[in-house]
């Protein structure tokens, strides 16, 4: 009897310490379910270099799209994937099993690329750049950008981006580089900010160096006070770009070119375009906010040697437009 009694106890300790780990399996199990079902939505989510395999899983957690940073972590150590999981951009859902997201985060995501956003840079100029180098689609950022009123906020800069990535993440990105970098220089004149940020996308597109940019700000704001129209060549290239809706090319301009009717045309309207006509970097931003005052009133490029040649009259100017740019009077 005893012994059977014996035999019982030890069946029931089987039993039991069978279920435990069923228990156990089970709630493993469903910590690495998806977290939600049904058509939930991808969200991004991004790997850095040198983010740390425990430092990942929690952020999956943090971000919704886990049930368990604990049971993935020890599925990661148990099949070995703790120490593959690849820097990238990634599109996760929390409808995706634990494992699941692993496998993509060790597959790896879409490549980086490295652009370089020039200064003065429009939003055309900026969306053929970003689909060269396969980030965005051709005509992606410019749909994206033109209802925002984005143009001029786009900083120019060096970036890192993924390819494929949305027009928004772009965008944010480059506008959180400029709240960084312009805004603060722009704020030292908070009652211009605006008109200030058009003027430099103006400079900036005009002519090359500091000294230049700060005597045609200084030109430009003398021409604003007179009454006169700014009269910049930029402002008809970029109508071109307008109605092309692509950074097409500026020159030659014609005739019909300096009277189109456009809100941008510096030589019919008086005052500033409405906005921005590219991203203005730093310096002219700067030469904007300290204009050099002199005597001129007209200025050029020299297509040879690339020099500004300054005018103090009409008469010079038209002299100098003969003399360097073959123009007839």
């Amino acid at each position: 009897m005893p012994m059977i009694i014996e035999r019982i106890r030890e069946n029931q300790v089987r039993i039991g310490a069978g279920a435990v780990c069923a228990v156990v399996a089970g709630f493993f199990l469903w910590s690495l379910m998806p977290r939600a079902w049904g058509g939930v939505p991808a969200q991004p989510f991004e790997v850095m270099r040198g983010d740390g395999f425990e430092g990942i899983v929690e952020r999956l957690h943090d971000e919704g799209l886990i049930r368990s940073p604990f049971a993935l972590k020890v599925y990661a150590l148990l099949f070995g994937t703790a120490d593959a999981l690849k820097p990238g951009r990634y599109e996760l859902a929390p409808s995706m099993s634990g494992p699941r997201i692993l496998s993509a985060l060790a597959a790896g995501a879409a490549r980086e690329a490295t652009v370089v956003i020039p200064e003065g840079g429009s939003i055309y100029d900026i969306d053929r750049i970003l689909s060269t180098n396969r980030v965005l689609k051709e005509g992606e950022l410019v749909t994206y950008a033109l209802p925002r009123r984005l143009e001029g906020y786009l900083f120019p800069d060096t970036y890192q981006f993924f390819e494929g990535a949305s027009a928004a993440e772009v965008a944010q990105k480059m506008l959180d580089n400029f709240e960084r970098k312009a805004r603060p220089i722009l704020e030292r004149d908070p009652v211009h900010v605006a008109e200030n940020l058009i003027l430099a996308s103006l400079v900036e597109r005009e002519v090359v160096g500091y000294d230049d940019q700060r005597m045609v700000a200084g030109i430009l704001k003398k021409r604003l006070t007179g009454g006169m129209p700014l009269q910049v060549d930029a402002t008809i290239c970029y109508i071109k770009k307008v109605r092309a809706e692509s950074p097409v090319g500026c020159y030659p301009l014609s005739a019909l070119d300096f009277a189109a009717d456009s809100p941008y045309n510096t030589y019919v309207r008086r005052g500033f375009p409405p906005h921005a006509i590219g991203s203005p970097g730093v310096q002219a931003i700067l030469a904007v906010l300290a204009p050099q005052k002199s005597p001129y009133w007209y200025y050029l490029s020299d297509p040879q040697t690339g020099k500004t040649v300054w005018s103090e009259t009409l008469d010079e100017h038209e002299y100098n437009r003969v003399k360097y740019l073959k123009v007839k009077r």
